[in-house]
């Protein structure tokens, strides 16, 4: 009872299909019309108490058969009519196919085989005031019986009920296939139960472990969140996988990010937040809203002046619009097929700090692009230090790209680069080299640009007033532990 075995139940339908066959022979007057009803009722209920919960259909189409065949019905050759104790039969199979809405079965213990006996007892009565040896109570006993073993899986980020397919492991090692929602097996018999779906993390039960939380699941019909990988869809939304299989694609091609297109993030994700974000702030065509300012006017025949619309031009981005686009873009991509949203908001704000960094330098966003590097250099140095051989484990990415760390040190870069001719005198004068500037008499935003360099390559005070040479500065420098690309600026200065 309760066990879902479909062999179990083809063999009850095989038997309750032959009792219906033989009912419409002269072979039934002999054997007894209601002893052929007894024994077919008894078949049908044995088949509704295996798929109890399920809603199977095969059961549910010889239920529906046998429904129809009331008093009401023609004269024969016609099948005879079902007594109250067939009707009630029927339904009861009825009722148990759905018993709880799908959210329960029967159990199989001895407290719940001895109700089912007492509920399902094949004596039934041929009409609705036969009391002989029925009693009506006694049918409702089943209820002592019910357990609910419903699985119900719902993605996390979006909190609706999906589809999932799901191990089960017996005492006996023996491994069996679901997809869930579904009615496992009773746990007395398991001792695992595992979400494993291509398409979503998994979650383990194990006896031994977590099987209260399994328990307090199923007793209560609590969903189970999962989590969706990166790149697949839900079955609802791509139920043969060919998105799903053409998104994880993409992943596999590292230099398609450089070049990426808005519609290969919504490829990855059905969540509607991330849509949005594309759909608002990723859009390239920002041309097609014309303005009132860009409508041409032209003349048609009638004197009918219509607008013509054109292309608008100041609503266009900017070159570095246009750049900063890309940037948000290339991030959006990759936090989306790697799975780390979460470190979206980190990559904006260093996008952030660049675009605010040409106009307006501050310490303090110097400060966190060094913080940045150094921890992308922490890691390389420890990942060529703790690196995998032959078929092992490589090892885990970090949550910040390295790609894209070495972008924005590029960019870095290029911003002190242009500012150099404007920083050279002042440079030379703070390092101790002759100059005919004084800093105390420059610009504030020289001065920003300034302190902005100096926090960025460390340069200490005076650090080339006793230089001679490019062999003792280099010397000079090592000692005060300068870097090397501030080494080549400062030879420069030298020269």
């Amino acid at each position: 009872a309760g066990s879902g075995d479909e062999e179990a139940r083809d063999t009850a339908l095989h038997y309750a299909n032959l009792f219906i066959a033989v009912g419409g022979k002269t072979i039934a007057e002999l054997a007894g019309r209601s002893t052929l009803e007894a024994c077919l009722c008894v078949c049908l209920l044995a088949a509704g108490m295996i798929m109890c919960g399920r809603g199977d259909v095969s059961t549910l189409r010889v239920c529906r058969r046998l429904r129809a065949r009331t008093a009401a019905a023609p004269a024969p050759p016609a099948p005879h009519a079902l007594t109250h104790g067939g009707q009630m039969a029927v339904h009861c199979t009825i009722g148990l196919l759905f018993l709880g809405g799908g959210r329960a079965t029967l159990s199989t213990s001895p407290t719940a085989v001895a109700a089912l006996l007492a509920a399902f007892f094949p004596k039934f009565p041929t009409h609705s005031e036969d009391n002989r040896y029925h009693l009506q109570a006694f049918r409702h006993l089943y209820v002592l019986a019910v357990e609910a073993r419903l699985i119900l899986p719902r993605d996390i980020s979006t909190e609706k009920l999906c589809y999932a397919h799901i191990q089960v492991i017996d005492l006996n090692d023996v491994v069996k296939e679901m997809k869930a929602p579904c009615i496992i097996p009773e746990l007395s018999t398991l001792k695992e139960v595992k979400i494993n779906d291509p398409r979503y993390w998994p979650i383990t039960f194990q006896r031994d472990r977590n099987w209260d939380q399994l328990k307090l699941f199923l007793e209560y019909s609590w969903c189970i969140d999962i989590k969706q990988r990166a790149g697949c869809l839900s079955y609802i939304d791509d139920p043969q996988g060919f998105l799903t299989i053409l998104a994880q694609t993409l992943t596999l091609d590292k230099s398609n990010i450089w070049s990426t297109n808005t519609e290969n993030i919504e490829l990855f994700t059905n969540d509607d937040k991330i849509r949005n974000f594309v759909k608002q702030y990723l859009v390239k065509d920002v041309g097609e809203n014309i303005c009132g300012d860009c409508l041409v006017v032209g003349r048609r025949r009638r004197s009918v002046r219509e607008p013509v619309r054109g292309a608008c031009t100041c609503r266009a981005y900017t070159r570095p619009e246009r750049d900063h686009l890309q940037g948000l873009a290339m991030l959006t991509y990759d936090c989306v097929v790697k799975d780390i949203l979460c470190a979206l908001p980190i990559w904006t704000t260093f996008l952030k700090i660049i675009k605010t960094m040409k106009p307006d330098p501050t310490s303090y966003h110097i400060w966190q692009i060094k913080l940045l590097l150094s921890h992308i250099d922490n890691h390389n140095r420890r990942t060529m230090n703790e690196m995998k051989i032959d078929d092992q484990e490589a090892a885990n990415e970090p949550l910040i790209s390295n790609e894209f760390t070495l972008a924005i040190k590029q960019k870095v870069s290029s911003i002190f680069d242009s500012w150099e001719s404007r920083l050279a005198p002042f440079l030379r004068k703070y390092l101790g080299l002759p100059s005919s500037r004084k800093i105390s008499g420059c610009d504030d935003d020289v001065k920003k640009i300034l302190s902005g360099f100096l926090v960025y390559h460390d340069l200490p005070k005076g650090a080339m007033k006793d230089a001679v040479g490019d062999d003792e500065l280099s010397v000079l420098l090592q000692v005060c532990g300068v870097s090397m690309e501030a080494m080549s600026k400062l030879c420069e200065l030298q020269r």
